[in-house]
């Protein structure tokens, strides 16, 4: 489905959308309810290599939003790519995406959070919050974010990474290229999560930590 039927242009001063969503539903809905402004455009794509290849064809998005499950995700590699591609102004928009999957988002460059549970007229002003340049989050992620990050389990601000990333089915050898350090280092804040956690293999490190609020 597409609303907009031409490219987005900056010097028609309307605010240009990209929603990448392989929920055509949820997709046609958002783009509808959107496009219900006079000063908007949305286009909607299905993966984000159609993502990549739009924005590269049509040129930048004022926000795309971007859905956590569609393929070409590669866990947050799809995010990076479109970053890069649009120059920012890409937001996570997701209904099953957990909070340190969300600070990792926002760490690397998102613009921010929209959860599907939004309301559509409080989705429309969080898009032009961000069209701004500002970041969004739900007053959800800023309270649970108040509460602690694992610190009192002992866990250190890189352990959590690797956490949410194990969170996320990554291996090690992903996790390392995801921060930029080597496999032995991974291995060895992989055995003191388990250790702080009280887990014995992975699997179990990502269960207690869904238990403790962390994931």
């Amino acid at each position: 489905m597409t609303i907009q039927t031409a490219p987005p242009d900056v010097s028609t001063g309307l605010l240009s959308i990209l929603v990448v969503d392989d929920h055509v539903l949820v997709a046609e809905t958002v783009a509808a309810a959107l496009s219900s402004a006079d000063d908007v455009r949305v286009k909607t794509v299905e993966d984000v290599d159609a993502a990549v290849a739009e924005i590269e064809r049509s040129g930048r998005y004022d926000v795309v939003l971007l859905d956590y499950d569609v393929p070409g995700m590669n866990a947050l590699q799809g995010l990076r790519r479109l970053i890069e591609a649009n120059n920012g102004g890409v937001a996570l928009f997701s209904g099953v995406a957990n909070w340190r999957t969300v600070e990792c988002a926002i760490e690397m460059g998102a613009s921010g959070f929209f959860p599907k549970t939004l309301p559509l007229k409080t989705l429309g002003h969080a898009i032009r919050f961000v069209a701004d340049g500002e970041v969004y989050l739900p007053v959800e992620y800023v309270r649970h974010m108040n509460k602690g990050d694992g610190a009192e389990l002992g866990l250190k601000p890189r352990e959590m990474r690797v956490l949410a990333f194990l969170g996320q089915g990554m291996q090690n050898k992903e996790i390392g290229r995801e921060l930029g350090i080597e496999e032995v280092i991974v291995k060895m804040d992989v055995k003191s999560i388990c250790r702080k956690l009280d887990a014995r293999n992975r699997t179990q490190a990502v269960l207690a930590a869904q238990k403790h609020g962390l994931l």
